[in-house]
């Protein structure tokens, strides 16, 4: 997901400067915060506009579609976050608001701040700025988290600079009212300010209108894959390829009485025909977002798109009588599938190349027609229909995101608690074989705190799942032979 930041509170930053310094880490080092180059960033607009991160503008048009894209978001939501929060109480309101939700002022989805638990300290900072009369409730709230709290020991290393904004928060002047009576017109100024500052020179006067939305236009059947269509018609390729179809065509096509070989003569036509649209409505679009190989294996049938960390994977699954099941897109992290094949699990997943170690959930409108048993061409080629406007529309913040460990690895941080819930992100039919996943990565990122939250693993797996128990301590004997393989910054 795109982050999009604003400074907000010249003052604030000061004084944040004071307790936890003038620079800033980023992946591959430190840089020195010089308000010229690099800026201390306090808010967080969590809007998506990595839409066209990896679009190829190759036409006038194309370059009028992602310009009309950012300034739709520019004119519209970045000027609202801008004008909301410059103006302080607004972010003590929000705060207040998060706080009603349980929801973490630095949540990596929902929060408001900038950071990892040091967003905190710019709360903090900011709540005493507005005269906030919940200030001493929100110090308490924060020195729950940082003292107390089960996950306490994940932010331990924040806690000498805490020491120091104590010593500061006492001498912080307030500079805002939460009931100041000038409100409005002080809002009033800063829109006026934003609006200066967010109409670029010779730009329209009027919102650019949005372009027509894309329209669909299947691939003519006989111009589908070939390597799609070659898995279920052997004949259309070499004879010396042929080996690589014989279990697949078995699968269909198995010696049994005339009645039983009819039945699956018809069966394999109508795979055939499922074959034929998931190729004429996918398959361009697939192409088009860089998935470069189709393979099967059995009856699912996958794409998979080269990354620095392993594969990306969309695969669709072809039953009897040509039912169609879209399965969720996925990332095969190659170093972390290595490890957990030699440990064993109970109800262990198969381990194969069309198999991801994380996974995207799908859209609510797919998993409705995927548990609609699709067999007729009508149904197949509605939920064609639907999983090609989600690779259009929805699967590039996926392939974004999860190009890298970094973003995977905030994830799973960020969600592990007295149960880490990582189910709706790592693939594996039980709990405890998830966990492990995430354990295995986890190690291989070398993680700071990994030790601690190993043992909150084990505590948990002991608890809930004590069967599982000989698989973790196995897990514990691999430990030290696992060498460093995904670079993140902690």
């Amino acid at each position: 997901m795109s982050t999009n930041c604003i400074t907000a509170g010249r003052i604030a930053d000061n004084h944040f400067s004071e307790c936890i310094g003038d620079s800033t880490v980023y992946p591959g080092g430190s840089r020195l915060i010089d308000n010229k180059t690099e800026f201390r960033k306090t808010l967080n607009d969590h809007t998506d506009i990595g839409k066209y991160s990896e679009y190829a503008v190759e036409t006038e048009d194309d370059v009028n579609m992602v310009v009309d894209y950012f300034l739709d978001y520019l004119l519209g939501t970045a000027k609202k976050f801008v004008e909301t929060y410059l103006y302080l109480p607004n972010v003590v309101r929000k705060m207040e608001e998060l706080d009603n939700a349980n929801i973490s002022w630095v949540h990596y989805e929902k929060g408001l701040f900038w950071g990892n638990f040091d967003g905190h300290f710019r709360g903090l900072i900011i709540s005493k700025l507005c005269n906030d009369p919940l200030f001493q409730d929100k110090v308490k709230r924060v020195e729950y988290w940082l003292y107390e709290h089960k996950e306490a020991y994940l932010h331990k290393r924040f806690i000498p600079y805490y020491e120091k904004l104590k010593q500061l928060l006492p001498t912080i002047e307030p500079k805002y009212s939460m009931d100041s009576p000038n409100e409005e017109a002080e809002m009033e100024k800063i829109r006026a300010m934003v609006a200066k500052n967010f109409t670029p020179i010779s730009a329209p006067t009027e919102k650019p209108k949005k372009k027509a939305a894309k329209k669909f236009v299947p691939t003519p059947p006989e111009q589908v894959n070939k390597e799609l269509l070659s898995l279920l018609n052997p004949e259309r390729i070499p004879k010396e390829s042929r080996s690589l179809q014989k279990q697949f065509m078995d699968f269909f096509l198995g010696k049994k009485d005339n009645n039983a070989s009819k039945e699956k003569t018809e069966s394999t036509q109508m795979q055939r025909n499922t074959i034929e649209i998931v190729g004429s409505y996918l398959d361009a679009s697939l192409r088009n977002h860089g998935f470069c190989n189709v393979r099967r294996y059995k009856n699912v049938f996958y794409y998979t798109r080269p990354t620095d960390v392993g594969n990306l994977i969309f695969s669709f699954t072809v039953g009897k009588n040509g039912r169609l099941c879209i399965n969720p897109p996925s990332i095969r992290l190659d170093k972390v599938e290595k490890w957990m094949q030699k440990i064993d699990i109970k109800l262990k997943s198969r381990d194969g190349d069309h198999q991801g170690t994380v996974e995207l959930e799908l859209p609510k409108k797919i998993v409705k027609l995927n548990d609609s048993e699709c067999v007729s061409d009508e149904d197949v080629k509605k939920l064609c229909l639907a999983t090609w406007q989600f690779i259009e529309e929805k699967f590039g913040d996926f392939v974004e995101d999860y190009s890298s460990p970094q973003f995977l690895w905030e994830r799973l941080c960020s969600d592990i608690k007295a149960y880490p819930d990582w189910v709706k992100i790592i693939r594996g039919i039980t709990a405890p074989e998830q966990i492990i996943r995430g354990v295995v990565f986890l190690r291989l990122c070398r993680d700071n705190d990994f030790e601690d939250k190993f043992e909150l693993v084990k505590k948990f797996i002991l608890t809930e799942y004590k069967s599982f128990i000989p698989s973790v301590n196995q897990l514990k004997h691999l430990l030290p032979e696992m060498k460093k393989e995904y670079e993140v910054c902690c």
